[in-house]
């Protein structure tokens, strides 16, 4: 205990430290940048030399003083590590490296990304002075930390379950912000690049472009950080939920580049700029290239798993079958749903009737999950043909959907009931009739769904535990041995007399049966 309370203080004191000395850096850079173009057109004057003295006297101050007891701290903390060897792979030292490091990036990379090279893209003048003197101080640090950590491998149990949080958790963080990146970029680089800017996009192609590099390179860089965890389960699960990210995101493009179809279709067909412009209301590029990159990168590092020995070829491929089908399930049967709500709107228009644009949504909704049929009828065959490995799968998306169809029609017919009753006792809610129709739209669906994956879950035994196979091993057949009769001299004269011995040989057994006598 003693010994955890020691190392607990070098660490904190150690990094504690070494962000103030980050941060003196930083202040420095802030001042030393602001002499530049990048402080902007609207920033006012640039620092005078009184201000660059005293930022140059502060960096110093805080480099000399922090810097010597950080060192001095730092060798305290080498010289445990000499003393103890568990002292490398604890969980306090890999608590504090791996929390500071995620920390670091977390709040760098994008204000890099997002208030430095897209807010340089789409507006030359702007102050990125302060962004810039963050982020470099800020990353900085953060090498320094990661150099210290790799000096020594994370211990199993706490520290180990502290660096995978760090790894996996801030890989999560950076796919989020590559998502807010590639649509605030993409869309506007392919107006200005391929439609010379008629949809209205402004800025920096090649700035914009570039945004977008960078919250890809440090994504695929924390997915290379991870490739060689082959212990650890949460890779698999994290993985196939980044897989179903993207798939998501493939699927909601379809659904937006249907819609588009629909609209021309009906003559209602949307501006130039609501598709490639600032406002990209019906964007359906960015969203469609986004998920295919997250699906090709995720497909690439499953199959690395997979050829580690995480799980069976056969077995992933399925998962991410099942994966597809259950989120294109999702979106046709969602269509299906808003149909039949339209279909009731229009025979009870309360308070207006759907227009050609609801009907165009619901239709491109469907359409875009209609990739779930074929995929579903795949999977069913495959679970025919090979029920060891397609059983997980099948069973997974037989039941989301069957769970998905439950909720559906609970909580639609709750919600529809809900409105009649208030209405029918004369407290009715606004617009009831609309609350209604939507109820029994997600009720309709979900009995549907109900109808159709409960029986094949009933028909398959699917609620019951999986069946242990044991293999059969077949008994030894026991060879009895054969049976002779006790030799006497009443069986030797039968012998004798039947002719089946001579003379000479009845006498030397007769001699021989005295003897052993």
């Amino acid at each position: 205990m003693a010994r955890n309370l020691y190392r607990f203080y070098l660490y904190i004191v150690y990094i504690t430290l070494l962000i103030f000395i980050a941060f003196a850096f930083g202040y420095i850079l802030n001042t030393l940048l602001a002499l530049t173009s990048l402080r902007g057109a609207y920033a006012g004057d640039a620092p005078d030399a009184k201000t660059v003295l005293q930022s140059v006297v502060f960096v110093v101050v805080a480099s000399v003083i922090a810097g010597a007891l950080a060192g001095l701290h730092y060798w305290l903390i080498r010289r445990d590590m000499q003393h103890d060897p568990a002292a490398g792979a604890s969980a306090i030292r890999s608590f504090f490296l791996n929390l500071t490091e995620a920390l670091g990036i977390a709040s760098a990379v994008p204000v890099a990304g997002f208030f430095v090279l897209n807010a340089r893209a789409t507006s030359p003048q702007q102050n990125i002075v302060g962004s810039m003197a963050f982020s470099l101080a800020t990353l900085a640090l953060v090498v320094v930390l990661a150099l210290e950590r790799r000096r020594t491998q994370a211990g199993a149990g706490a520290a180990l379950a502290f660096q995978r949080l760090h790894f996996y958790g801030v890989q999560i963080l950076l796919l989020i912000f590559l998502t807010i990146s590639w649509g605030s970029a993409i869309r506007p680089s392919v107006d200005i690049l391929f439609f010379a800017g008629k949809g209205g996009a402004t800025g920096n192609p090649l700035l914009l472009v570039l945004s977008v590099l960078w919250f890809l390179a440090f994504w695929l860089g924390y997915g290379w950080l991870v490739r060689n965890d082959t212990a650890s389960l949460l890779r698999l699960i994290l993985h196939f939920l980044s897989l179903a990210y993207g798939i998501g995101y493939m699927v909601y493009g379809l659904y937006q580049a249907f819609h588009v179809l629909f609209l021309f279709v009906f003559h209602i067909a949307p501006p130039f700029e609501d598709v490639v412009g600032s406002a990209g209301g019906y964007d359906f590029f960015s969203p469609f290239t986004l998920g295919l990159l997250v699906t090709g990168v995720y497909s690439v590092w499953l199959r690395m798993a997979s050829r580690q020995g995480l799980i069976e070829r056969q077995v992933l491929n399925l998962t991410g079958f099942a994966i597809a089908t259950i989120l294109s399930a999702g979106a046709f049967w969602w269509g299906c749903g808003l149909i039949i709500y339209s279909a009731l709107q229009t025979w009870m228009p309360v308070p207006l009737a759907p227009d050609m644009s609801d009907w165009a949504s619901a239709i491109a909704l469907m359409v875009a999950g209609l990739g779930y049929i074929p995929l579903s009828v795949y999977q069913r065959r495959r679970n025919s043909s090979d029920p060891i490995n397609a059983a997980g799968p099948r069973r997974g998306f037989v039941l989301a959907l069957c769970g998905g169809g439950i909720l559906a029609l609970a909580i639609g017919g709750a919600v529809a009931l809900y409105a009649w009753i208030t209405a029918l006792f004369g407290s009715p809610i606004t617009y009831w009739q609309q609350v209604v129709h939507q109820g029994l739209g997600a009720s309709i669906v979900g009995a549907i769904l109900v109808a159709i994956y409960l029986s094949l879950a009933l028909r398959e035994h699917l609620f019951a535990s999986p069946k242990r196979i044991v293999p059969v091993v077949p008994e030894p057949v026991v060879v009895p041995e054969p049976t002779t009769a006790p030799l006497t001299i009443e069986t030797i004269l039968d012998e004798l007399l039947a002719g089946t011995i001579a003379r000479d040989e009845a006498v030397a057994r007769i001699r021989a049966l005295e003897k052993s006598v």
